[in-house]
């Protein structure tokens, strides 16, 4: 699973992509701009049938695909697995929950 950034004339715009297998799907949705130098909340869910993506509670991707559940493997925070693509910014907080979390769950005591 990855959750990446991509910038766009000075703008960004989220990257969800998840793997499992020989399935996969990315979420990018180029249309949907937000300004750098602000703090912003990114989720993507899993239901068993539908992947989703949300930018602060709002969706901004969805699509249907059949993935496993993930297993042991590696986790990267701030650049790719491989070692490309490092962030430049600030990462304040990352999660994996088995159930969509509402944002007061998420942070609590920040609305």
């Amino acid at each position: 699973m990855l959750l990446e950034i991509r910038v766009i004339d000075g703008r960004w715009c989220l990257d969800a992509f998840n793997r499992s297998g020989s399935n996969q799907q990315a979420l990018l949705n180029r249309r949907n701009l937000h300004p750098l130098g602000a703090w912003f909340h990114v989720a993507a869910v899993y239901d068993g049938r539908e992947f989703r993506s949300y930018v602060d509670g709002i969706q901004d991707g969805a699509a249907r695909v059949q993935l496993a559940p993930q297993g042991a493997g590696r986790t990267s925070v701030g650049v790719r697995i491989n070692k490309v693509f490092y962030f430049k910014g600030a990462i304040r907080m990352a999660r994996f929950t088995r159930r969509a979390l509402t944002p007061a769950e998420f942070l609590p005591g920040v609305h």
